[in-house]
């Protein structure tokens, strides 16, 4: 039950981080919308797209429970660090170190769930 409960913080953390950013990124598009390149106010709004999925997904979770069955969560883990990978690869001369290294940590957390997830499934197996 603790687990539940700490997993639940996490998320509302989470949630409430990327809200948090999602508006400080709002406010400099509306407020800086004459200056700056056409091409940053294009990955901001790329970044505002993802982050509006993962507050959406987060909410839904926190509110439905996560009812996924572990190859869906397998799935879905793949998919955002498929899709986060992409977004590095595409972005890396324009990510500053300190978003870079936070990305890179997610990246990792995601691979040591998809093993943890993958082990669950190897030991219900046996």
């Amino acid at each position: 039950m603790d687990n539940d409960k700490f997993k639940k913080e996490r998320q509302l953390d989470n949630l409430e981080n990327l809200v948090e950013n999602h508006t400080r990124t709002e406010r400099h598009l509306e407020q800086y919308s004459e200056i700056g390149s056409k091409e940053n106010k294009d990955n901001a709004r790329k970044k505002q797209a993802v982050r509006e999925n993962e507050i959406q997904n987060l909410k839904t979770n926190i509110i439905n429970g996560n009812n996924e069955t572990i190859p869906e969560q397998i799935d879905n883990i793949t998919e955002n660090y498929r899709s986060t990978n992409r977004y590095m690869e595409d972005n890396y001369n324009k990510i500053s170190p300190e978003v870079w290294d936070n990305m890179n940590k997610k990246q990792e957390n995601r691979e040591e769930q998809i093993e943890n997830l993958i082990g669950k499934i190897d030991y219900e197996e046996e």
